[in-house]
């Protein structure tokens, strides 16, 4: 339409987020942005010098304000509303022009903003009106690193309805008489914004393939069948483990009341590039997620990534073959509710130094939720392997820690005096946790936080996010978010040929932090497997896998019988028993000169090309010798 001197433009509109940067509800501009990521400028304090600046722009802030801009005379002209606008609720919004006194919004036939003075108003007639859109891509607002956020494109994130544009300045009576009288019944079809973690409560243990659905816009994004995703569910336990696109396939621990812990991949930076990692693989392109065993008495998930960065670079590229880092991840979880994670990384990096961090702590919100909805502010506490405990307060903001040795030393630099359990203090009646090596460093996290915004540092480009960026501040509770605790860096160990690995538990409990000593210390301090039976041939204890591992070298199969020997002040906890080249043959399990009923272990057959092996798992605490008999039937 032709625009003289006065107008009116009026809507009806719901948001379900804050848009990244400026959306319009509705406009015709021709601004050109500079869009550069050398600055933190962005759109509209970016526009180019000898751009042009016609035309008008009716639309929402990122921090959720109201807005009008004009082309004028006098150069580009910004209003704001004064208040916020809220999410999921039908608003009425209005922007008036008068050559003659300015600029007047309305919210809700409420006067919420004005910028006053006499301008002539400039028509972009060659633009097309648009809609929920910008005309160019245009960087997100609020960056971490602006170098390492991209201009992209994005859309108003919502419902609109009844647009009108009106060749004449609407008095705030008219305004206010239009909001009353066309105030819908209804409240907006945006429902709460829940990110998915399969079914809730109790389920079987096992690993399951499935889709999880977050809500309907950012499902159609995905092209992608049935069985996308992952989740594992446990017996008697509402806890569970998600592999989830929003994630990049991260996994995720999920608590009772839905709250959610994830953690870092491995992660590299360079100034060129900013961080490059799973987080960046918005569109999973290099990350996918696969089941290597099932059975009752242990699962394995398998998780493959090649971090990246905002513009895509990839990680220490080999200039000869062309090859960057990759990484193998195995997940082995049991029925006790314990996972290990080993983390594998192929590269050609001869020495691994500062990088990778391959784990934070780093809990998640749903959108709505703030850090201080999910977690306690004595947020974090570690135990070391002499059971001292401490617990971390984040009142006055990430805790420092003052003492001479400098933020790793939490009890002492002995190795039982370092912190080898971590637990995170949500308000659940189930806490997540994790367990290291006595070599593991724990530092607080305490860069990039904001007082005044929450106790932590809260960022929202991960999970779920589509826009290129290793870090956006968050305004407010309207997205998936994340929030951080520590660095936790477990030492690494060279593996074969160009790899390097990592490995930690994790798992969730409703017990004190105290209960947790017999397991770490049956992990750091295995007791010690004396294979009695001949034809068996023993392969120690792996870390790896939480597991004992045997190998059958003869072709009959015997019975075998071993004996596990915890050490002096440590405690035989629910072991595993992989036995490669079993075969087929069922078992009868015998504890000393009890034979054990299936309530008190699970057998499992891992069938491979070349053999079946058999894993074991037994519920059993003990601080004496144990003999363990596997009798074929």
């Amino acid at each position: 339409p032709e625009l003289r001197s006065d107008f009116t433009i009026t809507a009806w509109i719901a948001l379900g987020a804050y848009p990244w940067n400026w959306a319009p509800i509705i406009a015709q501009e021709n601004t050109i942005s500079l869009n550069s990521n050398l600055d933190s400028y962005y759109w509209p304090y970016d526009i180019l010098v000898n751009s042009p600046k016609d035309g008008f722009y009716f639309g929402v802030s990122p921090e959720g304000y109201l807005g009008f801009m004009l082309g004028t005379n006098k150069g580009w002209v910004i209003c704001k509303s004064e208040e916020k606008l809220p999410l999921r609720k039908w608003v009425h919004v209005a922007a008036v022009f008068r050559r003659q006194t300015g600029i007047e919004l309305y919210i809700n036939g409420k006067k919420e903003g004005e910028k006053a003075g006499r301008y002539l108003f400039f028509q972009a007639k060659e633009e097309p009106l648009r809609i929920g859109m910008n005309r160019e891509k245009r960087e997100p607002a609020y960056p971490v690193r602006p170098f390492a956020t991209l201009a992209c494109w994005y859309s108003f994130d919502g419902m609109m309805d009844e647009i009108k544009i009106l060749g004449e300045a609407l008095p705030k009576e008219e305004i206010a008489s239009s909001f009353r009288a066309e105030l819908p019944k209804n409240e907006p079809e945006l429902p709460a914004r829940i990110m998915p973690s399969g079914p809730e409560g109790p389920g079987k243990f096992g690993a399951y393939y499935t889709t999880l659905n977050y809500y309907p816009e950012w499902d159609r994004l995905w092209p992608v069948a049935k069985d996308a995703d992952v989740v594992v569910q446990f017996d008697n336990s509402p806890v569970r483990v998600v592999f989830w696109r929003g994630t990049r396939y991260s996994p995720v621990w999920v608590m009772d009341k839905m709250y959610l812990m994830a953690d870092q991949s491995i992660e590299n930076f360079t100034d060129q590039d900013g961080c490059q990692e799973h987080m960046l693989d918005y569109q999973c392109q290099f990350s996918h997620v696969r089941i290597v065993e099932n059975t009752e008495a242990r699962v394995v998930v398998h998780w493959r990534y090649s971090p990246v960065s905002a513009n895509g670079a990839r990680s220490q590229v080999d200039p000869i073959s062309g090859w960057p880092d990759w990484v193998d991840e195995y997940y082995t979880f049991y029925p006790d509710q314990v996972g290990v994670r080993k983390v594998i990384l192929h590269t050609k990096a001869d020495e691994i130094i500062d990088y990778p961090h391959p784990d934070n702590i780093i809990p998640l919100c749903h959108p709505g939720q703030t850090p201080e909805d999910v977690i306690d502010l004595r947020a974090l506490t570690l135990m070391n392997l002499k059971g001292k405990t401490k617990t971390y307060d984040w009142h006055s903001g990430p805790p420092k820690i003052d003492n001479e040795k400098g933020e790793y030393l939490h009890f002492g630099d002995q190795p039982e005096e370092k912190p080898i359990v971590l637990m995170i203090n949500f308000k659940s009646r189930y806490k997540p946790y994790e367990i290291f090596e006595t070599g593991c460093r724990v530092r607080i996290y305490g860069i990039e936080y904001r007082g005044g915004i929450s106790h932590f540092p809260w960022w929202n480009h991960w999970p779920v996010a589509q826009i290129p960026s290793d870090g956006r501040y968050c305004l407010a509770p309207d997205r998936a978010s994340h929030f951080c605790l520590a660095w936790s860096d477990p030492p690494p160990h060279k593996g074969e040929a160009n790899t390097f690995w990592w490995a930690w538990i994790y798992g969730a409990t409703d017990k004190p932090v105290e209960s947790l000593l017999p397991l770490a210390k049956s992990w750091i301090n295995p007791p010690e497997m004396k294979v009695i039976s001949q034809g068996y041939k023993s392969s120690g204890y792996d870390m790896t896998q939480r597991a004992y591992v045997i190998s059958k070298v003869v072709k009959k199969v015997r019975p075998l019988s071993l004996e596990l020997v915890p050490a002096a002040n440590a405690t035989l906890y629910n072991p595993a028993i992989y036995i490669k080249n079993w075969g087929e043959s069922k078992l009868l399990l015998k504890s000393g000169q009890e034979t054990l009923t299936r309530n008190k272990y699970r057998a499992g057959y891992v069938r491979r090309p070349e053999r079946t092996d058999l894993v074991i798992w037994l519920k059993m605490e003990a601080k004496k010798p144990v003999k363990i008999t596997v009798v074929p039937e």
